[in-house]
């Protein structure tokens, strides 16, 4: 399969308090619209990646309300919604759509503002994502849940607090030269180690902020973007999703490695390449135990080894594959509805070879977005290609 990225926008990830929803969804697709250089009224639907806009902006009906500000009426437009691993649905349900026939240029939109509420009640929100009966208010959150798989990826593989540290050292690097990402600061393993503790082992440098931000793609058919020599190949050529399960007590290791491993697996089939054609990658990491768990699930590392790399450089701008070159999650932050979106961009970003200085990966030709969602619900793969020919 082949679905041509027409046009990418997206806005800075920070806490954006003179900006609404509203304004954040605009602004990163008249960014879009304009990067594709088309008419609006060529857009024939739009998909809004958004968790929180009842609970966090007092709205609903999110894709309603982002057709009309954004000029597309009478297009149709639909909300929706999957946890984390929302905006990577979105942009599923977007491929898919073309694939079928049904359109030819659509855009997805992934849009969150978070930062309006106080911290405990925005927490008490995303906690909704998970089982907040049973799980939440016995004092089960997304942190300490967390916390539990990274204590089993220790015991049971010898990865130590000073080993994951690494994981950040190498996001904050990057994410200080994004200028896109909420957080921009370097640090050391020691830095880490004395940040606060979120939830023990997880110190606060190893996890990402709440953000406000907006991300947009439009895509199209394989041969309107062919027609158009003048503008960057690149396509997306897989997508493939997955879900896992719900309750984090009773999620293990094997059930966080199959979330993304099952999905990678079709998808590189489906791109008709292996995990070794990688040049980039974008993985989610809201929490720093989760990068290594990703690299495993993704084929870069054996199950056990994936925190290595960033410790010794093979995930690092020249490694092997070169992961989470935008900072992750950790620095970008992460705006629930608007990552898996983010993530896309990042990575057709270094395959077009406009990725901000100090962060783009020479001659990328083959990227993958990883996303997930829930306590362990949600798994998404994409990957992207540039291709000339």
């Amino acid at each position: 399969m082949r679905v041509g990225v027409l046009g990418i926008g997206k806005t800075p990830h920070k806490i954006q308090h003179n900006k609404s929803l509203r304004d954040l969804g605009v602004e990163a697709g008249n960014k879009a619209i304009a990067d594709a250089g088309i008419d609006r009224k060529d857009i024939q639907a739009l998909y809004v990646g958004n968790v929180g806009s009842v609970g966090f902006a007092y709205e609903n009906s999110t894709g309603l309300q982002m057709v009309d500000h954004l000029g597309l009426v009478p297009s149709p437009a639909v909300r929706v919604e999957a946890a984390c691993g929302t905006g990577a649905w979105a942009l599923h349900l977007a491929i898919t759509s073309i694939l079928a026939g049904l359109h030819d240029t659509v855009m997805v939109l992934g849009v969150e503002k978070m930062n309006d509420l106080a911290t405990v009640e925005a927490t008490s929100l995303i906690a909704q994502a998970a089982d907040s009966k049973e799980e939440y208010f016995s004092g089960l959150t997304f942190p300490s849940g967390t916390a539990l798989t990274a204590r089993k990826y220790m015991q049971t593989y010898g990865c130590t607090e000073e080993d994951l540290a690494n994981v950040a050292v190498k996001n904050h690097y990057y994410g200080a030269r994004n200028p896109y990402a909420h957080l921009r600061f370097e640090c050391t393993v020691e830095e880490v180690m004395n940040s606060a503790t979120v939830a023990d082992p997880l110190k606060l440098f190893e996890v990402c902020p709440m953000t406000d931000a907006g991300s947009a793609l439009v895509i199209c058919r394989e041969d309107i973007l062919r027609a158009q020599k003048d503008k960057p190949q690149v396509y997306i050529t897989a997508t493939s999703m997955a879900s896992g399960t719900w309750y984090a007590a009773t999620d293990g290791l094997d059930e966080s490695f199959e979330l993304l491993a099952r999905p990678a697996q079709k998808a590189y089939e489906m791109a008709g390449i292996t995990a070794d054609d990688i040049d980039v990658a974008e993985i989610y990491n809201s929490f720093a135990i989760q990068e290594p768990l990703g690299i495993e699930a993704l084929g870069f590392a054996e199950r056990g080894d994936g925190w290595k790399g960033a410790a010794d450089g093979s995930t690092w701008l020249d490694g092997k594959v070169a992961v989470n070159l935008s900072g992750g999650l950790l620095c970008k932050g992460h705006p629930l509805g608007a990552t898996g979106a983010t993530q896309a961009i990042d990575v057709i970003e270094q395959l077009r070879g406009t990725a901000p200085e100090g962060i783009q990966r020479k001659d990328a030709e083959i990227g993958i977005s990883a996303c997930r969602g829930g306590p362990g619900a949600v798994g998404a793969i994409h990957i992207y290609q540039r291709l000339e020919d």
